[in-house]
């Protein structure tokens, strides 16, 4: 597996494809292009692509497959399967050189995939390069990194969902969304019920959990899902954070996202240093503020770029917030500027599903379990916050791993819930184990003989020699 943020010649032109118009694009004649583009425009979304390429790859229209996997990566450039599937079409079409370079850039944004598992390869087979490339492809499944496990949830734990630290009680507090429970965990394991769902509270499923000791406040942001054990459906699309007192647990205030007819889920939270709350909807791309003193949850930004918010890590100084989305990546928003833009990253990272996200330290610590392989990722930002200047694997593919999601930094550490029961069928649902990775690991992980190939690899494309389809530099 290859980490490094120097960005070799071969896959500078890769991206140059990508971003070029499609039909520019296409390694067919010219003379064939006119045709195709008066044949079939491509639908505009991401769904009508999918339905497309589906179509496409079932009638054997190879061409009109590979055009539409192009959009779709375009569309949504961390998903690896859309990458994975572009290579494949590349191969039908017997074009070595777009397909190579894109296994090469895989390959450096350590993603694991075996292409000789599927035949629509055959075409690109039997060369140095593709057999060099696969096989570290292949290898990148095998674990990395170091986890241990802190304790496991009794089996009567279902679907827990957030995790956090409570210094005043020297244990961590669990939600859940199955029962809409907050537990309080010992090192030990052992489980005490702290506040639950019920008539009084209007409690929902709870999806995350903020302590604040110096406002002695625990924040509770829950919504009424069909998972939830007492769902009703007149509930369907509400969603609050609730205000407790964290030394009492007696229930506060009830802060309801105002109702406008759209589901909602208040998710992830953030702490401002005056005090403020910030929440991401996982319903709909929306970052809400319930400012410190005030009892109105309000929006604050919205984003067209983002699809699917997840985790939210917020600046000491409260200036910068991040969002993660599960296809979109991390977006940089600054507070007080109003503004907001991508995270500034080197094409050897993939931030493709992203759960949860913290900051530690000035790096930002993620944890993605929509990709292959499943892990948890440093990345040390400039000092602007804005722009990622190294990328370190911390765990990846280890054995407990079954969708990894969210969990808490304590000290130089992170905690964090190594499977999630949300994504389990009723008959495979275990005990959910909580993780410990190291946060400060600053073993060098760069392949040195990838390095060397991608450096060869330059040169005969600045020569311009083609001899690297067949041959390994």
């Amino acid at each position: 597996m290859l980490y490094k943020s120097v960005i070799s010649l071969a896959l500078t032109c890769a991206l140059g494809l990508v971003s070029a118009p499609l039909l520019a694009q296409t390694d067919e004649p010219e003379k064939e292009q006119p045709a195709i583009q008066a044949q079939e425009a491509l639908p505009d979304n991401v769904p009508g692509l999918l339905v497309k390429s589906n179509e496409a790859y079932a009638a054997k229209d190879y061409l009109t497959f590979r055009r539409a996997l192009r959009s779709l990566h375009e569309k949504r450039p961390y998903n690896s399967d859309y990458m994975y599937q572009l290579v494949i079409a590349h191969a039908l079409l017997d074009e070595k050189t777009p397909a190579y370079d894109l296994m090469l850039r895989m390959q450096q944004q350590g993603l694991a995939y075996d292409f000789n598992a599927n035949e629509g390869t055959l075409n690109i087979r039997n060369t140095q390069v593709y057999d060099y490339v696969n096989d570290l492809m292949a290898k990148a499944a095998e674990p990395l990194g170091e986890s241990e496990p802190a304790f496991t949830l009794p089996a009567n734990v279902l679907m827990p969902e957030a995790l956090a630290w409570d210094e005043s009680r020297q244990k961590f507090l669990v939600g859940t969304v199955a029962e809409g429970s907050v537990l309080a965990v010992g090192k030990d394991g052992k489980v005490t019920e702290l506040i639950t769902a019920n008539d009084e509270n209007g409690m929902w499923s709870v999806f995350d959990l903020l302590v604040d000791p110096a406002r002695n406040r625990l924040w509770v942001s829950s919504a009424a899902t069909p998972v939830f054990s007492r769902f009703s459906a007149v509930d369907k699309g509400r969603s609050a954070l609730f205000e407790f007192n964290l030394e009492t647990l007696e229930l506060i205030h009830r802060h309801p996202v105002p109702v406008d007819g759209r589901p909602h889920i208040l998710g992830s939270m953030a702490l401002g240093p005056e005090g403020d709350i910030y929440l991401a909807d996982r319903a709909l791309p929306i970052l809400y503020r319930k400012a410190a003193g005030e009892a109105k949850v309000e929006a604050v930004m919205a984003s067209a770029d983002m699809v699917s918010l997840r985790g939210i890590a917020m600046q000491p100084d409260g200036g910068i917030i991040y969002l993660g989305d599960r296809e979109m990546g991390i977006m940089v928003v600054d507070i007080k500027g109003s503004r907001a833009a991508k995270l500034a990253t080197p094409a050897t990272l993939n931030l493709g599903g992203i759960d949860g996200i913290y900051l530690w330290s000035n790096n930002l610590i993620v944890i993605q379990n929509g990709i292959s392989p499943q892990r948890v990722m440093r990345l040390e930002l400039d000092q602007s916050g804005t722009q990622v200047l190294s990328v370190r694997p911390l765990a990846v593919a280890q054995p407990e791993f079954d969708f990894p999601s969210f969990g808490t930094v304590v000290e130089d550490d992170i905690y964090y819930f190594a499977s999630s029961q949300m994504v389990a069928g009723a008959e495979d649902v275990k005990p959910v184990t909580v993780l410990r990775t190291a946060l400060d690991a600053s073993a060098d992980l760069v392949n040195p003989d990838m390095k060397w190939f991608m450096e060869q690899k330059a040169r005969n494309a600045e020569k311009g020699d083609k001899s690297n389809e067949d041959s390994q530099p």
